[in-house]
Parts: structure tokens; sequence; C-alpha cells
């Protein structure tokens, strides 16, 4: 059994890296390698710029009152690390921040046609071949492992001050920097987000 687990390891590391991914869990061990952009994904054909900090309230709705935020998220916003973004941004540039005890919306859609997803997971597990299950009771799109080509909202408490993110769960696509910084903070009072800043 530890042999056949062994080359199924070693299976999925080829894979990973004929697929174009640069980022993949082996024998417990992340391997690292030269970063490129998903190749196979198609142009999208969305040259609108990616938002800076003077786009933010276009992308965060807060009821105080509720202690509820809306966070609009499109995958493949545009053509941003090969299509591999949500809302523009990548491999965790874009921060988001909500208060601890918050009810979080997450307002999906996929603009492309290739199947994507969101997820919410611990930080590190970003940069995995396969993020797993949702670190919060029900904080992913149904099936995140199939993708979807449609639109989906998705609402979950946080209930645990911690780093996470929230990634695309098809197979890769995190790994291949699609994914945002998701922050939960015991000491913030409002949520928040932080684009950065464009040449």
């Amino acid at each position: 059994m530890k042999h056949l687990m062994y080359w199924l390891r070693v299976s999925l590391f080829v894979s990973a890296l004929a697929a174009g991914v640069f980022s993949v869990e082996v024998g417990g061990l992340d391997v690292l390698a030269a970063d490129a952009g998903h190749g196979d994904h198609p142009a999208t054909g969305r040259k609108i710029p990616s938002p800076g900090p003077d786009d933010v309230e276009k992308f965060i709705k807060v009821d105080r009152d509720a202690k509820h935020v809306i966070f609009p998220l499109t995958a493949t916003f545009n053509d941003a690390n090969h299509g591999m973004n949500f809302n523009g941004h990548f491999k965790g540039r874009a921060v988001y921040t909500v208060p601890k005890g918050w009810k979080v919306t997450f307002e999906f859609k996929n603009m492309s046609p290739v199947p994507h997803s969101a997820v919410v997971v611990e930080a590190y597990m970003a940069r995995k071949l396969q993020v797993g299950e949702p670190y919060f009771d029900g904080a992913s799109t149904t099936d995140p492992l199939k993708g979807l080509k449609k639109e989906e909202k998705f609402t979950f408490e946080v209930d645990e001050a911690g780093k996470f993110a929230v990634a695309c769960g098809f197979p890769a696509h995190s790994a291949s920097g699609h994914w945002l910084s998701f922050n939960v903070s015991k000491d913030a009072e409002v949520p928040s987000i932080e684009f950065p800043k464009h040449p």
C-alpha cells in the first residue's frame, strides 16, 4: 500500500508538471518550480484593467447592523495571470479582511468557458494541487473540484480568526495563482479589501 501511494503521488506530480502546475504536494512536501502561466486557459479577450484602490467600493457591500458583508467575485475578470484570477487579482495580492463572527456572502460568477470555482481554505492550501474542503461550513461553490460555468452565491460565518485564501478549487488552478488572501480578524471592526496599486 505504501508503494502504491508513493507512485500515485509521483504520477500526480508528473501530470501536474505536464499541465503547467508549478506548486504541488508530493509525499507531504511542497514542490515548487519556476512560475509560469496556465497555458491551456483560453484567452478571454477581456482587456479591462484590474481594479485598483479607487475601485474597492464596487467589490464590497457592508451591513454593519446585520454583521454581514457581500463580495462580488468574478473568475476570469480579465486576462491577468492568463485568466486565472478573481476580480482581476491573483496570487493573494488582493487582501480581503472580515471581522470574526461576521456572515460572508460571495456572489460568484465565471466569465470563462473553463470551469472555475471558489472555496475558502487555510492560506497554505492555496499552493496545493488540490485545495481540499472549505475551512468554514458552506464556504464554497457547489462541488468546487469540478468547477462551474455559471453564477452562484454562497454564505457562511467566519467563527475563527486566521489567515485564509479564496481559491479556485478546480485541480491545479489555485497552484497556478488563482487565489486571493482572505483574513479573519478579531481586531477589525468592519470588512475591508486592499487592492494593489498598478503602475
